[in-house]
């Protein structure tokens, strides 16, 4: 297909994404105009992401992929929050080829039809470095959402699912350009991560703290743990994980797992919700009075290298 305007774009494949849920989500007025416009009487969440090319996406990433990928990524944001999906909007650099930009759509609206959300506007930009920036929003019922700095002393810690997959997708992604590979479960949970929006809705209302593992486990439990002043044992050998040869499923980023922290009175109602939803809720450790974090694995304490995780201002 050849490259067109931006406009012609915009009006052709962005325009009514998700317009059938506009009603349902409390909009007065959708995308088409300078801004949207909703009327809410719940907290509201906001978050914003960039996703770059060959930093957060491969080069050769189906373009309907670069769009699942990095709308869920965003809406794991508001999933930690404990917020349930309002709107989103999306602004995509890329080189203006019509194919490329129809594909991205499509992606644009299997997220829609998943979460049931709107698109509500966004940007267009013609350049050749493809970039995409994803704003979302939810909502919470007043005082009812979930932070990184509430964990307190003596609660237990937790995680959900099992470590490891979106790295091992990436991997596979990198060894085989074949197409049929995006069936494998390892690649779709790179590129079509799963929220845990059953769980963290329903856990908000008794846990103290919440994070989705975006930047790498280490480095996600520490941005709970530091900011809550708190230490912890973590029991390494109770997370389930891909690759037990290595380290590396603790300090690779993008599964979008959640970790929180609950007191110990709530224990069996989590394990009654994972057994609802078919999720594994694993008791991972316990925080402490002090500031010291162990990480315990096979009963020996394992030290891990400075950079735990995904760092965007290092190369």
């Amino acid at each position: 297909m050849s490259q067109v305007d931006e406009f012609f774009l915009i009006e052709k494949y962005f325009k009514n994404i998700g317009s059938k849920f506009l009603s349902k989500k409390n909009f007065i007025l959708g995308s088409g105009d300078d801004s949207a416009i909703f009327k809410s009487t719940n907290n509201l969440c906001y978050s914003v992401d960039q996703n770059y090319e060959k930093i957060h996406f491969p080069k050769y990433l189906p373009p309907e992929f670069i769009a699942t990928r990095s709308v869920l990524r965003s809406f794991s944001d508001i999933s930690a929050m404990g917020a349930k999906p309002l709107w989103f909007s999306v602004a995509l650099a890329c080189d203006f080829d019509e194919k490329f930009i129809k594909d991205f759509s499509r992606g644009l609206n299997k997220v829609s039809n998943l979460l049931s959300v709107p698109l509500i506007g966004g940007d267009l930009i013609k350049t050749h470095q493809k970039s995409v920036t994803v704003s979302v929003s939810g909502e919470t019922k007043k005082n009812n959402h979930l932070s990184r700095s509430g964990a307190k002393h003596n609660q237990n810690i937790y995680l959900t699912g099992e470590l490891g997959l979106a790295k091992k997708g990436l991997e596979e992604i990198k060894k085989n350009f074949n197409k049929n590979i995006y069936r494998n479960k390892n690649v779709r949970r790179f590129i079509f991560p799963q929220l845990r929006l059953e769980i963290s809705n329903n856990i908000s209302q008794f846990a103290s703290s919440c994070i989705d593992v975006s930047d790498g486990f280490i480095a996600d439990l520490e941005k709970i743990l530091i900011p809550s002043n708190q230490g912890a044992s973590i029991y390494l050998d109770d997370i389930p994980r891909v690759d037990k040869s290595s380290l590396e499923d603790f300090t690779f980023g993008d599964d979008l797992e959640l970790i929180f922290t609950a007191d110990k009175k709530y224990h069996k109602k989590i394990i009654k919700l994972s057994d609802n939803v078919g999720i594994n809720i694993n008791l991972i450790g316990q925080t402490k009075k002090n500031s010291e974090i162990k990480y315990i694995l096979n009963n020996d304490e394992v030290e891990f290298p400075r950079k735990k995780g995904w760092n965007h201002g290092e190369k």
